[in-house]
């Protein structure tokens, strides 16, 4: 009883401690025992792993606090002369705190008295969610111990990861990413080692390591400091793994059977509207895959430098897949190293690199099939490879200039060299569109319809700051630079891309002329460039403890985002000005309850593919031929006679246009204002309960339209009468002011006006986000060897805009040209509920470790229905967005014409709910040897739910107007994934 008792007492944190940013190390922090007068008490650090060893001592009223620790696990011991008078043992993680409360004996009269308390630091490393009252955030941390327990998917990634919290929704049906506070998938940021690895050609995803080198991953939903970034969605961190003095070694291999089997079974077609295919997958299979790691860890030099060397290897395997009239052969492999040194170079200095290379390679050979939807391969059609090559150097500095004063240093690079296939040149991809069945079929013996030339993508990073601790104010100044470069270039094949129609009724071409019957299309498009942005930040943070038990925290972030254009011009420059606050009150004064509150300003930068997509040099040409006669090889037509004239797609004739040519001439940087409000509360030894609030509101976007009109119209009753109306597509801040450079009265000098929004006619951006959860979780121990956690959220989340990405229309293209904004009749109906209104989550995850070494695991995800939008173009073949393609809402038939019918409001998707589980198996050989086993399940009853339907509701206007229905509106087009399994053999040396 008296040990649970001083574990429990060990348990609860105190006092002020140091609160870090995309941080390596981590810190200790406490007070020393009640009884005793701090100045007659040292404190000691150390750590047998590495040697370290600092000593502490503790102010005034007893405080101490230490940073800059290198993961691990650490003892702290509390003496009186030579005498210990309690000693702790803890774990380290990084970008965290660890508050130690030392306990002295329970005759507190005994001055003499000894008692030492050590706590194993194992039951600590699946900890989820500690109490720390050094600062407002509020983060989840997860380590490699649990993350290998849980039924995780083969490669664990960040995403899957972050998923195990129910306030985080995968967005499955148009990234395969997740959203964090309520933004899209491109509005998060990812870190490594403190370095950003967001990948900013598209803000989707990140350059990533394999699991068997992260250690520790940190989650972030949301509400975060100054010194992390500017990010309106959240933040995912993760840190690799180091040496110690232990010589450590190890193999890993993971192992997916081949599908079908009765562990992964078939995927499931899916029938359009006519009884015929939209999706057809029955007979696509996989070759079993394997990946195998081999690793090592030790010091170099004993109690100074320590490495962590890593080697991976996925072996060959092969996909077989089948489409309409196609067989595709993919065989893939890769292969990975990864180096990563510590040097100790004292108690107060630690450097850190990192350095990682990797390869794959794709080779893929199509055969054309003998009939439709059938597996009877026949002739050999085309082939293509697609090697990517990526490497990543990362150094990390930490010192500690006094007790008072520290520095951080951070250095990056990372580059990828992606080859995404280059097909023949001379022969035209060829197809036919069938006017009934709205099928589009390739007919000829050109399979790819873009060839890629290789692209070039690279960023380096550099970030610095101080940390001067001054009475009760413990102040944090930095900068950060950020240089992007993307080169790229693709287009169709150089003898261009020919359809087939045959058009029953007449229909009007973008050139203007009105056409039935047979006639061919071509279709023409090069786009290529040098894109490079830049991003760089200074700030300012003070974490003031205003009384006992209350923490302040106020930060303020100044961020500029430079984007150039294809010729690497200067194009556009967003200064973004972001306020943070945010307070912590350790109600109890013993971290056993904690109420905390953020409120912030944020903003993100714009990826190199903004620039690119409207900046580029960029040639899009459309033809239109009547013909004679059909090529028997190629399919190409023959006897070609042109039907008006050739259509350029405005603005895009092969020259990069000029800055005020793409934007407004005030153009600023996204924003959004959030709120965060929490309660923390140690209910047990091992039990922490947990309720936290999230309000997010948008203030502005940026976004393209292409309402040249809304220009002209204004222009035309203000003084140039004479200016015709700009066909163009441009970029701006939606609903708010317009101000444009053109050559209003035609003599070659440039002039500015300025519309008003309400005369331009867009609306302004609407996001409204709303969350309540409640989490519940049990941290692993040596009397309780379980780890539980369960969670649920309610959420609201409505507006005209999900954010970065047009989620509704399942669009994950280019950042800031959605198609949202295009004409001010798109926009009818947008304002409704938007795509991640699930109204209702609950995850679980939980694992039970037994004592003869094996382990049981699972997790259960289950949320209400998604929100459906229908999308269907204007029936207006005279109107100002039909013959560029927008979309809008217009798909309501209980008005004639066909009316708007308000986003999310067609009907939901079914409920979702699915149960992954795992199995394990520790066995140890001797006294130096472990060997594990695991199996994991994902899907495990393989339930074939419904996760998004067909939402087109027409696939054509009539030149009468009349809408052509798309026959395969509100259809099924996506199911839950069939189950899955993986199977990993580990070995450890130790």
């Amino acid at each position: 009883m008296k040990i649970r008792k001083s574990l429990l007492a060990l348990s609860l944190m105190s006092a002020m401690g140091i609160v870090y940013a995309q941080s390596i190390t981590g810190g200790l922090y406490g007070s020393v025992p009640g009884s005793m007068s701090a100045e007659k008490v040292s404190v000691s650090v150390t750590s047998a792993q590495t040697g370290f060893k600092r000593e502490l001592q503790p102010d005034a009223q007893g405080r101490y606090k230490t940073s800059g620790l290198n993961p691990g696990l650490y003892t702290v011991i509390f003496k009186q002369g030579d005498k210990v008078i309690a000693e702790r043992q803890v774990s380290v993680k990084p970008n965290s705190d660890t508050a130690v409360v030392a306990v002295a004996a329970e005759n507190q009269g005994a001055a003499d008295a000894l008692t030492t308390v050590t706590v194993a630091g194992n039951s600590a490393q699946t900890t989820v969610i500690p109490i720390d009252v050094s600062t407002p955030e509020m983060s989840t941390h997860y380590s490699r111990e649990l993350i290998n327990t849980l039924p995780l998917v083969g490669a664990a990634n960040v995403e899957s990861i972050a998923r195990l919290r129910s306030n985080v929704r995968y967005d499955q049906n148009t990234t395969g990413l997740v959203q964090l506070g309520g933004a899209t998938p491109a509005e998060n940021r990812y870190y490594l080692n403190e370095f950003d690895t967001t990948n900013d050609r598209t803000m989707l995803g990140a350059n990533r390591l394999p699991r068997e080198a992260i250690q520790d991953t940190e989650v972030l939903a949301g509400n975060f400091g100054a010194s992390w970034t500017n990010a309106t969605g959240g933040i995912m961190a993760q840190t690799v793994r180091q040496g110690s003095n232990k010589f450590q070694a190890g193999y890993s291999m993971y192992y997916t059977p081949a599908m079908p089997s009765r562990l992964t079974p078939r995927e499931k077609d899916i029938r359009d509207g006519q009884d015929g295919y939209y999706r057809y997958v029955s007979n696509n299979h996989n070759e079993a895959s394997s990946t195998h790691y081999l690793w090592a860890s030790g010091a170099l030099i004993q109690d100074k430098l320590f490495g962590f060397v890593l080697l991976g290897d996925r072996l060959p395997s092969q996909n077989f897949s089948f489409s309409q009239n196609r067989h595709s052969v993919t065989e893939s492999s890769s292969k990975n190293m990864l180096v990563n040194l510590t040097w100790n170079i004292n108690s107060d200095h630690t450097l850190n690199l990192i350095g990682s290379r990797a390869r794959s390679k794709s080779h893929t050979d199509n055969y054309r099939l003998l009939g439709d939807y059938t597996t009877n391969v026949g002739a050999f059609s085309s082939s293509s490879d697609s090697p990517v090559k990526e490497r990543m150097l990362i150094a990390n500095y930490h010192g500690s200039i006094t007790d008072n004063l520290q520095v951080r240093l951070m250095g990056g690079y990372l580059g990828q060299l992606n080859d995404r296939a280059h097909g023949a040149e001379d022969i035209p991809y060829v197809d036919s569109y069938n006017s009934q069945t709205q099928k589009t079929t390739n007919i000829g013996i050109q399979d790819r319809t873009t060839n890629f030339r290789p692209d070039d993508y690279w960023r380096r990073g550099f970030k610095g700051d101080v940390t001067w601790t001054l009475g009760n104010h413990k102040i944090v100044a930095g900068a950060e630079h950020y240089k992007h470069f993307l080169g790229q270039d693709w287009h169709t094949p150089n003898a261009g891309w020919y359809t087939y129609f045959d058009r029953p009724n007449t229909v009007q071409l973008s050139n203007g002329e009105q056409v039935s019957g047979k006639y061919v299309g071509y279709y023409f498009n090069h786009e290529f460039g040098n894109m490079v942005s830049i991003n760089k930040a200074a700030y300012i943070e003070d974490y003031w403890k205003a009384m006992d038990g209350v923490l302040v925290y106020g930060g303020l972030r100044f961020d500029k985002y430079v984007n150039k254009d294809a010729l690497e011009r200067p194009l556009f420059s967003f200064p973004t000005t972001s306020p943070r606050l945010g307070v912590a009150w350790d109600v109890n004064g013993n971290s056993s309850l904690k109420v905390g509150a953020n409120v912030g300003r944020y903003s993100l930068s714009m990826p190199s593919n903004f620039s690119f997509g409207v900046a580029e040099a960029h040639l899009e040409q459309r033809k239109w031929f009547r013909y004679t006669g059909i090529d028997p090889t190629t399919k190409a037509p023959l006897g070609l006679t042109q039907i008006g004239s050739t259509y350029t797609v405005p603005g895009h004739n092969g020259i990069p246009p000029e800055a005020h040519q793409v934007a407004t001439t005030d153009l600023k940087a996204p924003q959004q204002d959030t709120l965060q409000l929490y309660v923390q509360k140690a209910l047990n030894r091992n039990w922490v309960g947990q309720v936290d609030f999230g309000y997010a509101n948008l203030k502005r976007v940026i976004n393209t339209t292409c309402y040249g009109q809304g220009i002209a119209k204004y222009a035309n009753a203000h003084g140039y009468p004479d200016y015709p109306s700009d066909y163009e597509c441009f970029v701006l801040n939606p609903g708010e002011d317009v101000t444009v450079t053109r050559d209003f009265r035609g003599d070659g000098k440039l002039e500015s006006i300025t519309i008003p929004a309400a005369e331009f006619g867009l609306p302004k951006p609407k996001h409204k986000y709303i969350h309540l959860t409640f989490d519940l979780s049990h941290s692993r121990s040596a009397a309780e060897p379980w780890y539980l956690n369960a969670s649920y959220t309610f959420t609201r989340s409505f507006g005209n805009d999900n954010g970065f990405l047009n989620l509704e229309n399942r669009i994950a293209g280019y950042i800031g040209q959605s198609f949202v904004y295009d004409f001010p009749e798109t926009t009818l109906g947008a304002n409704g509920n938007l795509t991640n209104d699930v109204r209702h989550a609950f995850t679980s995850s939980a694992a039970y470790y037994f004592q003869n070494g094996l382990r049981t695991s699972g997790v259960l995800s289950m949320h209400s229905g998604e929100p459906f939008s229908c999308f269907g173009l204007k029936p207006d073949v005279d109107s100002i967005s039909y013959n560029w393609g927008s979309w809008g809402h217009y798909c309501d038939e209980k008005t004639n014409p066909v009316g708007v019918k308000t986003a999310g409001t067609s009907g939901r998707l079914p409920f979702f709910w699915q149960l992954d589980m795992g199995i394990g198996y520790d066995m140890n050989l001797g006294a130096h040897n472990k060997l594990s086993f695991d199996l994991s399940i994902q899907n495990l009853l393989n339930r074939r739910g419904v996760t998004d339907r067909y939402n087109t509701y027409s696939a054509d206007v009539n030149a009468d107007n009349t809408i052509v229905k798309d026959v395969n509106w509100g259809i099924p087009s996506q199911y839950q994934t069939p189950r899955k399994a993986s199977f990993v053999l580990r070995y450890t040396y130790r």
